[in-house]
């Protein structure tokens, strides 16, 4: 029997496992990867998944091939890891097998792997050249073509890697140096570094050399055919050079550019050519000026003839020079009347000079002309040379030198005799009054060197050459020179210190034609830093005592120089050692004022011309010698000071203090007694409460009354409310009396008060007779007594609901009417009083402050 049962539980237990294997397919697995394409040397791993707890054996599959674990394809648990080859691109599979049960997977969901070969960077430099100057800005680029925007960049230099700088700087796949120095140089690589796939770097480029200069040299400027200076119509050339490749030349005369081109030419040159020129060899942001070549271009020089020749007498020798101001070698030639002069006997020319034999045919207009050698550059012609050619006699003119009508005494003059067709070898003789007076006959002009009254008379000239003889004679005049006067320009000849001084040195003949010198105690004078000459005038800017002594002058002329005057009678010049301050004089002072006083100031200063001006602060008043304010306030308080002034000069008093101080405050106020109120009179007080005895003056509508009391009652008439009243205190010591009090206007503020008092006492009688009443009525009224009273006194909340009512709340409850007539009454004369009252205090208060002065009695009753 137990066999049985033990057999029964085996079969069982078999058909249920069969029953289970027969009802479930293996699970398919899932290759899990974030890798779908790769790069050659990346590590990608792919993960088979089967959702179940069971343990699995894995197998891989490349295509149709199983995958064996190596060290480029790994196989660890459900994970493949690839050290990816160019040869490990393709689909992928995976299969599971279940261990210690024959059960195996399907194969998974293919998965492609595409694997790329690392791309190639390209480095080039962004120029055309390779070797740069210092300075010089310079741009790398490295290049990936495939994804160029998914990769960073790494550089090198010499093999070390390059970080940014203040000079370096990286931008994408650039590196910019902004300044390339010496230190730059070297040969340069870079690399392409994945951005998203960290490790994924390519290989280096190949090296690039980068030269740098350790130095900038100049363009070089070569020139064609260089002159110093050149003509007008000559060609100038000039050439640019910088060495090394990619260069663009500028040309630029001073500031201003001329031409882009290695080569400058000017064809034809003209004098607006002259100036500094310069070329700038630039490649890129880069650029370097040459040295500055000056082109000077003028225009042919003119000749000038030189020769004393103008006139001649037949047959004698006459030479015209051809004179050019340079160094150049010229050829010249000669003409006469615009015809071409051949050299011969009586025309020889040599050289630069033409010698002529004069014959009567020789007169006419002469000029040259000149031709450098070796250029073909021809001068202008000279301007013309007037040869006039006249028979044996000469015409005699005799000047004076100068030709004053009057020569002054000392003054030079010369006599000159001159032969008016400009020919030479005569001789000369002087006379006056009709004898001799020079010794060498060759000479032409007489002098005089220093002129007198004694050679006032009549003068000759007698030439001779051979036998021909001629005179001319002329009178000279000799006077004194004329007399100047010396004066000041003040009406005051003593000074103060610092004070500006102008003497005047005045002549009367040709008075525009005459310099001055001036004199000190006899002594020259001349201009320092105070002492100034301007025309006629001598100016002192700042008078001291050294200043002080007797003052002269005297004409010097001005075309004329030996010629100058007598000096002028003496000036004695006083200067004050000091300069006393300006004196204020002032009129009943006292250490302070009251306000509206009297201040009474005046300012004086010794001597005469003074101008007077007040000042308080610094702030000017006025231009007067008195400054008087008639009613002092508070905006005179300040320092004060007047200056005195003449001219430029001027001098400042000490400063005087004006203190002002408040008259003493005056009160006026409203003391309505209860008797006022009902008679309807008004009682104002005046009150100085400075602790001193004062008399009072009242004012009704601005008319002094004839009180002096501090109290001063008026009846309240229609007049008198409508009036404004003030006061002021009086007393018999400083200050004489206070301020004037503000004004005070009654209006009807006494008829409202007296309303307001009856109201008010009304309302009291009825409130206390009210109050009268209801005691009466409670006292008069008692509840009615029960026969059954409680013992106790004192009684429960529960027994008092059915104990009688108080004879308070009975009569409360028989009596309605009576409590509600008394209630009415009651809110009958309140409301009344409320709304006189608030009116009251309304019109009150709509009572200007002015008018009322703020003096409201029983305000609020």
């Amino acid at each position: 029997m137990e066999r049985f049962k033990i057999f029964l539980l085996t079969v069982a237990v078999c058909v249920l496992v069969t029953s289970q294997e027969s009802t479930t397919d293996p699970p398919v697995p899932q290759i899990q990867s974030e890798w779908s394409e790769a790069f050659h040397g990346e590590k990608v791993s792919l993960k088979c998944v089967i959702q179940d707890s069971n343990s699995w054996n894995y197998t891989w599959f490349k295509g149709l091939n199983e995958i064996v674990s190596n060290d480029e394809t790994n196989i660890q648990g459900n994970t493949l890891t690839l050290s990816v080859q160019s040869g490990h691109g393709g689909v992928y599979e995976c299969q599971a097998e279940l261990q210690d049960r024959n059960v195996t997977t399907a194969k998974s969901p293919p998965h492609s792997l595409r694997v790329h070969e690392l791309p190639k960077p390209e480095l080039s430099i962004v120029s055309q050249w390779k070797t740069f100057y210092p300075t010089e800005k310079l741009t790398l680029k490295c290049s990936i073509k495939e994804d160029s925007n998914k990769w960073d960049y790494e550089w090198f230099r010499n093999g070390a890697l390059l970080s940014q700088d203040k000079d370096i700087s990286f931008s994408g796949n650039t590196l910019s140096i902004s300044s390339v120095n010496v230190v730059h140089a070297g040969q340069y690589t870079c690399r392409g570094k994945h951005q998203t796939r960290k490790p994924v770097t390519t290989g280096k480029t190949e090296a690039l050399q980068l030269n740098v200069h350790d130095t900038t040299p100049k363009p070089t400027i070569t020139k064609n055919q260089w002159f110093e200076p050149f003509y007008s119509k000559e060609r100038v050339q000039l050439n640019c050079n910088m060495p090394g490749v990619g260069w663009e030349y500028h040309w630029y005369k001073g500031s201003n550019r001329l031409t882009t081109s290695p080569e400058f030419t000017i064809d034809s040159v003209s004098v607006t050519d002259t100036g500094n020129y310069q070329c700038k060899a630039q490649r890129g942001d880069f650029s370097v000026d040459s040295e500055t070549l000056q082109v000077r271009v003028q225009d042919p020089p003119k000749p000038q003839i030189q020769s004393e020749w103008t006139e001649a007498f037949h047959g004698e020798k006459v030479s015209l020079q051809c004179v050019i101001q340079d160094s150049e070698s010229w050829k010249y030639t000669w003409l006469r009347d615009q015809n071409k002069i051949v050299s011969s006997d009586v025309t020889n020319i040599k050289g630069n000079t033409l010698t002529l034999s004069v014959q009567s045919d020789h007169g006419g207009v002469y000029e040259c002309q000149a031709e450098l050698q070796d250029r073909n550059v021809m001068t202008g012609k000279s301007p013309p040379h007037s040869l006039t050619v006249h028979g044996p006699q000469p015409t005699i003119v005799l000047k004076q030198d100068p030709s004053y009508p009057e020569i002054y005494t000392g003054e030079q003059v010369r006599l000159i005799c001159s032969i008016q067709e400009k020919t030479s070898k005569w001789q000369y003789i002087w006379e006056k009054d009709s004898r001799q007076v020079n010794t060498d006959p060759s000479n032409p002009v007489y002098t005089i060197q220093s002129a007198s009254l004694p050679q006032n008379g009549e003068y000759s000239c007698q030439v001779r050459r051979g036998e021909k003889t001629s005179s001319k004679s002329r009178k000279l005049t000799v006077k004194e020179p004329p007399k100047p006067e010396l004066s000041i320009m003040s009406q005051w000849k003593t000074f103060y210190p610092t004070e500006k001084l102008t003497l005047k040195c005045s002549i009367k003949e040709d008075s525009d034609k005459w310099d001055y010198e001036w004199f000190r105690n006899g002594a020259p004078l001349s201009q320092d830093k105070d002492i100034s000459f301007s025309g006629n005038k001598l100016s002192i800017s700042s008078v001291n005592v050294v200043h002080a002594g007797q003052y002269t002058c005297r004409g010097k002329h001005q075309t004329r120089k030996p010629v100058t005057t007598g000096k002028t009678e003496a000036l004695q010049l006083h200067v004050h050692d000091i300069t006393p301050k300006a004196d204020i004089s002032k009129h009943q002072w006292f250490e302070f004022f009251y306000t509206e006083e009297r201040v009474h100031l005046n300012c004086t200063m010794s001597g005469v011309g003074w101008q007077y001006q007040w000042y308080k602060g610094s702030s000017p008043l006025i231009k007067n010698a008195e400054l008087a304010f008639s009613s002092v306030s508070h905006t005179h308080i300040g320092d004060y000071h007047c200056k005195a002034q003449r001219g430029d000069f001027s001098v400042n008093s000490e400063t005087l203090q004006v203190q002002v101080q408040a008259r003493p405050a005056v009160s006026l106020s409203l003391e309505t007694e209860l008797g006022d109120i009902m008679t309807g009179d008004m009682t104002l007080r005046c009150n100085v409460s400075d602790g001193r005895q004062w008399n009072y003056t009242w004012f009704m509508n601005g008319q002094q009354l004839n009180e002096t009391s501090d109290l001063l009652k008026r009846k309240g008439n229609e007049e008198t409310i409508k009036s404004e009243f003030k006061c002021k205190g009086i007393n018999t010591e400083r200050p004489l009396y206070s301020a004037l009090s503000d004004g005070f206007i009654a209006n009807n503020i006494i008829f409202k008060r007296k309303i307001l008092l009856a109201i008010s006492l009304c309302l009291v009688c009825c409130i206390v007779i009210l109050i009268i009443g209801c005691i009466v009525l409670k006292i008069t009224r008692k509840p009615e007594v029960k026969e059954t009273a409680q013992d106790d006194l004192f009684f429960s909340m529960t027994d008092s609901k059915i104990q009688a009512a108080s004879p308070m709340k009975e009569y409360m409850d028989n009596s309605p009417t009576e409590l509600e007539e008394c209630q009415e009454k009651e809110e009958l004369i309140t409301d009344r009083t409320s709304a006189v009252q608030e009116d009251a205090v309304i019109k009150d208060e709509e009572t200007p402050a002015s008018e009322a002065n703020g003096l409201i009695s029983f305000k609020g009753l």
